[in-house]
């Protein structure tokens, strides 16, 4: 688990695929992003969580174990003031540590935090899924019957559900954890992968059946989305 305290990071979920494939990139929406203050990054055993600083940043970092299941990647909690005294209290408890007074107590409340964070991750969660509004759904399903137009964006898409880019990407996200453009992006790459693997399409066939205009530009996004090219994961899956 990461939480960011200031600043903000590029993260990057990886997990061990049981495959011939060996380690994939999870290209799907919210298991890669930037993360900043209210955010949540947790990463699951046998994964990797790769991280690049986009500003100076200070963040907590915990491995534990819970019987819960929390959800993978990058979460957005709305109740900040309640993450942030979590926050102060980890940081009054380092300080103690620093003066030598560590003890059963710092670490009863390290793992108060991390109980409180994921309760609250998996309450708004919770809530979120009871509120998933009409334009939400609405969205989700522009995006998946036109994914291929290479032309589709935040701002047509907030025109066609009548409301504004930025009441859309915050509406999207609090539902869904992820703006609509990066939903969009992973709907792309898990399609690609599909095509990469099931078919013998070219390069700028699947390119052009996934929403990009030339095969140069799927390669580049593929290559950032999932660590391989497109030809190395293609000849990975048939290997």
């Amino acid at each position: 688990m990461l939480l960011p305290r200031n600043g903000a990071f590029a993260y990057e979920v990886e997990e061990t695929a049981a495959s011939r494939n060996g380690c994939r990139c999870v290209g799907e929406a919210g298991l890669r992003g930037e993360a900043r203050f209210g955010d949540v990054v947790i990463s699951p055993p046998g994964s990797t969580l790769r991280r690049r600083m986009r500003a100076p940043t200070s963040f907590f970092f915990a491995r534990f174990l819970t019987v819960l299941e929390p959800p993978i990647g990058c979460s957005r909690l709305r109740d900040v003031d309640r993450l942030r005294a979590n926050l102060a209290l980890l940081e009054s408890t380092q300080s103690t540590a620093e003066e030598g007074r560590q003890g059963l107590e710092a670490d009863m409340v390290v793992a108060h935090v991390i109980n409180d964070v994921l309760i609250a991750v998996h309450r708004e969660r919770a809530r979120a899924g009871t509120r998933e509004d009409a334009l939400v759904r609405k969205a989700i399903a522009f995006i998946l019957d036109d994914f291929t137009s290479p032309d589709l964006s935040l701002g047509d898409l907030a025109r066609t559900l009548g409301v504004s880019p930025s009441l859309l990407s915050r509406r999207f996200r609090d539902v869904r954890g992820v703006t609509p453009i990066q939903y969009l992006r992973g709907v792309r790459l898990r399609r690609a992968r599909e095509l990469l693997t099931g078919t013998d399409f070219t390069l700028q066939n699947i390119a052009e059946r996934c929403g990009y205009r030339s095969a140069f530009y799927l390669s580049r996004v593929f290559k950032a989305g999932t660590g391989q090219s497109p030809s190395e994961y293609r000849a990975g899956s048939r290997v």
